[in-house]
């Protein structure tokens, strides 16, 4: 048998960036009601983690922060974002990508800076169902998410101390050992 050329990935035509905001057709969709009846698991919507819950909860003041959702559907799924229970008009990058069984995966982040504290959610929206996750994110004045940092900076550097530790007896241990002991 001969060698066989490996195949690009993704596969041509397989994969799509796209804007969604005021100027793309997105405008016009909206959450579209769940087929009940003639369900297919294979083409059922379904967000992927991290959902936006996993996400940032606190961030700082006027600091850029990023959220992202993904998720599996049909051809037709695509995101809707929302900032306190209103679509957004910005543009939001949104990524699909045909998978080899049908299905496209789709991906969309959204980037921001906010004042005050936030709720967001992005809908995944199909044929065959919606599915949304949110977040209400809080804002840290600039003192407290010092303080924040700190703390986890001190837990972290911990942890590492301890791992440290633990190496060092495994070294020891490891020393001691003689080639006759076996």
């Amino acid at each position: 048998m001969g060698a066989s050329s490996p195949k690009p990935f993704p596969p041509p035509d397989s994969f799509s960036l796209s804007c969604l905001g005021p100027d793309s057709s997105s405008s016009s969709w909206s959450l579209w009601p769940a087929l009940v009846s003639g369900r297919n698991s294979r083409t059922q919507v379904t967000l992927l983690p991290p959902f936006l819950s996993e996400q940032a909860q606190q961030v700082q003041a006027l600091g850029t922060f990023h959220l992202f959702c993904q998720a599996t559907g049909p051809a037709d799924a695509h995101f809707i974002w929302e900032k306190n229970g209103r679509v957004l008009e910005t543009c939001v990058p949104m990524q699909t990508h045909v998978l080899p069984d049908g299905r496209t995966h789709v991906l969309s982040w959204l980037r921001d800076a906010i004042q005050e504290s936030t709720e967001y959610g992005c809908s995944v929206c199909s044929s065959t169902g919606n599915q949304t996750s949110k977040v209400r994110l809080a804002v840290m004045t600039h003192e407290a998410f010092q303080q924040k940092w700190n703390r986890e900076l001190a837990a972290w550097r911990a942890m590492v101390g301890e791992h440290d530790r633990l190496m060092q007896g495994w070294r020891k241990a490891w020393e001691s050992c003689s080639e006759d002991t076996f």
